[in-house]
C-alpha cells in the first residue's frame, strides 16, 4: 500500500510478500477493499491512541470535540494513504474503499467512539442522543470536511474553525449545563 497507494493493492502481491497463497489471504478478507479497510482501521486505532492523552486534558466537552475533529483532520491529511487517495479524487476513492456509509463509519469509529462513550458515561450527551448516533455524526462530519476541503484546510484561522465546530457540531450533541 505504501509503495503503490491503497487503490493499487494487488492480492497476489500481498500474498507474495506475506509468503502465502492468494487463497490464504482470502480466508482473512473478502476482497482487496476489505484488506485496505482493515489496514486503515488499524492505522485509525493507532492514531486515536496517540491523540487520546492530549484530548483527555481538555475539560470542556464541546472544546474536546472541536479540537478532536481538528486534530483528526490534520492527522488524516498528513497520512501517506490519504495523500495517495487525494491525488486520485479522494472522495470517490474513499467512498469505494469505505464500502458505503456504514462501513466508513465503522472504519473511523476507533477515532471517536471511545471519546463519545466517555461523554455518555459522564452524562454529557443530550437526552435522546445515543453513543452510536453521536459517533456516526462525528465520523460523518469529519469525513465530510475532508471531502469538501480536499487535502487543504479551509483557510479559516484555527480559532474560527474551532468555534464553528463547537457551535454546529458539538453543541447539538451535548446536554446544556
Amino acid at each position: 500500500m505504501r509503495r503503490h497507494g491503497p487503490l493499487n493493492v494487488r492480492i497476489d502481491e500481498v500474498a507474495r510478500l506475506a509468503g502465502c497463497s492468494r487463497a490464504t489471504v482470502y480466508r482473512h478478507v473478502a476482497d482487496k477493499d476489505e484488506l485496505v479497510r482493515e489496514v486503515l482501521a488499524r492505522l485509525a486505532r493507532a492514531r486515536a491512541e496517540e491523540m487520546a492523552p492530549a484530548l483527555a486534558g481538555i475539560e470542556d466537552p464541546a472544546e474536546r470535540i472541536a479540537e478532536g475533529i481538528l486534530r483528526t483532520l490534520d492527522a488524516v491529511r498528513s497520512e501517506w494513504w490519504y495523500r495517495a487517495l487525494a491525488r486520485r479524487d479522494a472522495t470517490a476513492a474513499v467512498a469505494r474503499l469505505g464500502g458505503g456509509p456504514r462501513a466508513f463509519v465503522a472504519l473511523t469509529e476507533p477515532l471517536v467512539g471511545p471519546f463519545v462513550a466517555r461523554l455518555a458515561a459522564e452524562g454529557r450527551l443530550r437526552a435522546g442522543v445515543t453513543v452510536a448516533d453521536a459517533t456516526e455524526w462525528l465520523c460523518v462530519v469529519t469525513t465530510g470536511l475532508l471531502a469538501a476541503e480536499g487535502a487543504e484546510p479551509d483557510g479559516r484561522p484555527r480559532d474560527a474553525q474551532r468555534a464553528f465546530l463547537r457551535r454546529f457540531v458539538a453543541d447539538p450533541l451535548l446536554r446544556r449545563r
